[in-house]
């Protein structure tokens, strides 16, 4: 298997301990398990650790390097790779996306749900995103996103506000489901490693978001963290009604991809990230949304989990830093930092 021996080739030992939470935790892997890993070469380092921490595990295990098997952009991922997956019990996908790829990348999707196959999906993770992630106790995390989701009512008005100029109002929508994301991967079910956020299809939002963290997919790989250049985004009755930046090329470049398909410019998610390891990382978007804060998605709101009756064929999320989050007069996160009494003590330290 060429493309295994290739992968295999960019281990790091430094990240095996990450590799082994992955597969053996979070995927819950043992020697009975077919596992497909598909990486492009960026993603090489972080799927070598993969890789090995499956074949020490003793599972049956498929390589697949992108680049091997057809021409970036991908506008659908190769017909061996879909079948490998198809063929498996467990699947990592580890990439850099390039524009036009999302769709590739919801193939895979369809088939872990159609399937019951067990999918971490890693998407711009850096090697040190993956040390410090990877390290977090995801049992305290599990408990966390419990407390939170007991103070969150079915039909609660969550309010968000930030130091760099956020302000807004998310009306939760009844019919529309909570999703756990805490990375203990069930089958027919996905998560992004690492993992840590629970998430919702809004009814509605309106006001301003500040996005000074970053925007996944390849706007990522663009324009990098957003720091010294904040994007403002206004949103009015669920909708993109407004972007604004002094980097211009990225304000367009955000509005036409929102705007390229029916429901792209909607928000699509809600999500409180609760995995504060992370903060011992540096890095954008690929890992931005797991930390303590608020995000959303624009596009595609996930209903096969969140419930939600319409779609989209894009999906990107924007992540603003240091939220403070209250609902029914109880402050969830205040710049960042967790209420007293939500946070196991281990978590505290962190």
């Amino acid at each position: 298997m060429p493309d295994r021996d290739l992968i295999a080739a960019a281990a790091d030992p430094s990240l095996a301990d990450a590799g082994r939470v992955a597969i053996r935790t979070c995927l819950s892997a043992g020697p009975d398990d077919v596992v497909t890993i598909a990486t492009d070469e960026a993603g090489r380092t972080v799927a070598a650790c993969l890789l090995g921490a499956a074949l020490e595990t003793g599972c049956d295990t498929r390589a697949f390097l992108l680049e091997r098997h057809g021409s970036r952009p991908l506008p659908k991922l190769p017909a061996e790779i879909l079948s490998a997956a198809a063929g498996s019990t467990v699947t990592a996908l580890c990439v850099t996306p390039l524009p036009g790829e999302w769709r590739a990348r919801a193939q895979l999707i369809k088939i872990v749900q159609e399937k019951g196959i067990r999918h971490a999906h890693l998407i711009n993770v850096t090697p040190e995103a993956m040390r410090a992630g990877m390290c977090a106790d995801y049992l305290a995390i599990d408990r966390l996103q419990d407390r939170l989701l007991a103070m969150l009512e079915p039909d609660a008005t969550l309010y968000l506000t930030s130091p760099a100029g956020t302000d807004c109002r998310v009306t939760l929508d009844p019919a529309h489901r909570w999703v756990k994301a805490n990375g203990l991967i069930r089958p027919g079910r996905w998560q992004n490693l690492p993992s840590g956020e629970i998430f919702t299809c809004p009814a509605t939002v309106d006001g301003t978001y500040v996005v000074d963290r970053g925007i996944t997919d390849w706007f990522e790989h663009k324009y990098g963290d957003l720091a010294a250049c904040p994007v403002m985004i206004r949103f009015a009755g669920g909708r993109v009604r407004d972007v604004r930046s002094d980097n211009a090329n990225l304000a367009r470049d955000l509005m036409l991809y929102v705007h390229s398909n029916e429901n792209g410019d909607r928000a699509g998610e809600i999500g409180i990230g609760t995995n504060p390891w992370l903060a011992a990382a540096r890095g954008t978007a690929s890992f931005a949304d797991k930390l303590p804060g608020a995000h959303f998605s624009l596009g595609d709101p996930l209903r096969a989990d969140t419930g939600a009756t319409w779609t989209s064929q894009t999906r990107v999320s924007i992540v603003g830093a240091v939220a403070t989050v209250a609902v029914g007069g109880a402050t969830i996160l205040r710049e960042g930092t967790f209420a007293p009494g939500l946070l196991d003590s281990d978590v505290r330290r962190v």
